[in-house]
């Protein structure tokens, strides 16, 4: 887990992962507003091949939450992993106090698969983590 960092730290952080070369099917793409401003990042992580599994992370700055871009960049993914890559499978891990990203993932047809419980620690207390799924007939049947 990452926790929220300083714009600096964020670009110093970004300027390293982009200057990494590919590494299998694992991706980190910026998402951003048809006029270019930068909102936040989408990555895929553990591309397993042979199983057709991986998970992805989003992250969207709080001033642009709640404004359909984690929707569309989590679609977009979806869309690549499934179709082009022949993938059947990925989970996405919660944290419970996340309520956005909880509402998110069930609206777009994840299913709740576990919690993992008191997984992290924050703001002085421990949450659960919620590990949501999403096999390819399920992703055929959203409205994209």
């Amino acid at each position: 887990m990452n926790f929220p960092r300083s714009e600096d730290g964020t670009k110093a952080w970004a300027e390293h992962q982009a200057s990494r070369g590919p590494d299998g099917d694992k991706i980190m793409l910026a998402v951003e507003t048809l006029d270019g401003v930068l909102v936040g990042s989408i990555s895929s992580n553990n591309c397993d091949t042979r199983n057709g599994t991986f998970t992805y992370g989003v992250a969207i700055f709080r001033e642009f939450w709640r404004n359909g871009y984690a929707s569309e960049a989590i679609k977009i993914l979806l869309r690549y992993y499934f179709e082009e890559l022949r993938y059947q499978k990925v989970t996405a891990h919660v944290y419970a106090f996340n309520e956005g990203s909880l509402e998110l993932h069930e609206r777009l047809g994840f299913v709740q698969e576990g919690k993992l419980r008191d997984m992290l620690f924050t703001n002085g207390q421990h949450y659960d983590e919620y590990l949501y799924g999403m096999t390819k007939s399920e992703y055929s049947k959203m409205k994209i």
